[in-house]
């Protein structure tokens, strides 16, 4: 019993002394309260004195995440960042969901057509880009769904049948 109770206080000791002695509750101090905003820094200055925006990028493309790009980045440029969009992206329905809940659907597919730059927004602060999937994908998924499904009920089937 001794060794388990020396084992307890070893543990709580060490402990406390990872957290750092500065940072034991005391009860004899009063407590002070640090409040910090509830909005992320809408601009960050990179090296060289770049002004980058947080932007997030979802969906179909090869490496999705929070990007911090320059301020002068357009939607094509933010794509090739993440490496390209997948086989299974539908750029003619690429969607910017901007701070304020305005959505504007890019077609970059038109864009690769034309070359016409006014089509491709510049980026925005807080901007979330979501790079949608073709319907083949969907149909792709939806027969994998089917098809694990039947592979269950078979299993199932022919263990109903075996007989002990």
């Amino acid at each position: 019993m001794n060794k388990k109770l020396l084992f307890f206080f070893f543990m709580l000791s060490a402990g406390l002394f990872a957290q750092g002695l500065d940072q034991i509750p005391t009860f004899n101090q009063p407590q002070t309260t640090t409040t910090f905003s509830d909005r992320p820094a809408q601009y960050i200055l990179g090296t060289d004195d770049i002004l980058l925006v947080n932007v997030n990028l979802w969906g179909h493309v090869q490496r999705p995440g929070i990007y911090s790009v320059p301020s002068s980045y357009t939607l094509i440029d933010l794509i090739s960042s993440a490496g390209g969009p997948l086989k299974t992206a539908r750029l003619s329905d690429v969607r910017i969901v901007r701070k304020n809940q305005e959505v504007i659907q890019v077609d970059i597919e038109k864009y690769l057509k034309t070359g016409d730059i006014s089509l491709i927004p510049l980026l925005q602060p807080g901007d979330t880009i979501i790079v949608s999937g073709s319907i083949q994908d969907v149909f792709t998924r939806m027969v994998a769904i089917f098809r694990d499904l039947a592979i269950i009920a078979n299993v199932f089937v022919l263990a109903t049948r075996v007989k002990y």
